[in-house]
């Protein structure tokens, strides 16, 4: 079982680039951490905006991008962490880590005040 979990949940606007697959399994290999994607989009076209009602939905059916970072080793875990920050930025609301485990939550919010986030 891994030790160190976290969800960083971008929400549109959030990425400072497109977020690719390639790059993702890319910083799986080279830090040796699990990288999971999925991209959320509920966003309609009304008057030629988009739009969402984000009013009584869980946060995990909200338009969003999620990349889950696991691992068991603590270095890993905070090279990739670091990586995904420097190339995306980091995430920007107050629930961007909702659903992560708090050695991972950890950690993802001390790099956060590190490289550009809270």
């Amino acid at each position: 079982m891994n030790e160190y979990y976290v969800k960083l949940r971008y929400f549109p606007g959030d990425p400072l680039e497109e977020i690719k697959t390639e790059d993702l399994k890319s910083f799986e290999k080279k830090h040796k951490v699990e990288i999971s994607y999925e991209k959320i989009e509920n966003r309609i076209m009304q008057n030629g905006l988009l739009m969402e009602n984000t009013m009584d939905k869980p946060i995990e059916e909200i338009s969003q991008e999620v990349i889950t970072v696991s691992s068991a080793s603590e270095s890993g875990f905070s090279e990739c962490i670091k990586t995904l920050y420097k190339k995306y930025r980091c995430p920007r609301t107050s629930y961007s880590l909702f659903g992560s485990n708090d050695a991972g939550q950890k950690i993802a919010k001390g790099l956060m005040n590190i490289y550009g986030g809270w």
